[in-house]
């Protein structure tokens, strides 16, 4: 996506039962995907498969 800001990604997975989930979204300003925004989405993931875990 391409917009007055930059550049945006997104981080998403694919979960159980064929759901895509988006765990983070930013603008992009290098090449390199920011360490942070892998972080970010590496600990919603984990929160992601606790939540659905517990219910």
């Amino acid at each position: 996506m391409k917009g007055r800001d930059g550049i945006a990604r997104a981080v998403y997975a694919a979960v159980k039962d064929r759901r895509l989930v988006v765990l983070h979204v930013f603008v992009k300003k290098t090449q390199a995907t920011p360490r942070s925004a892998i972080n970010t989405a590496l600990e919603r993931l984990k929160n992601e498969n606790t939540s659905h875990t517990q219910s």
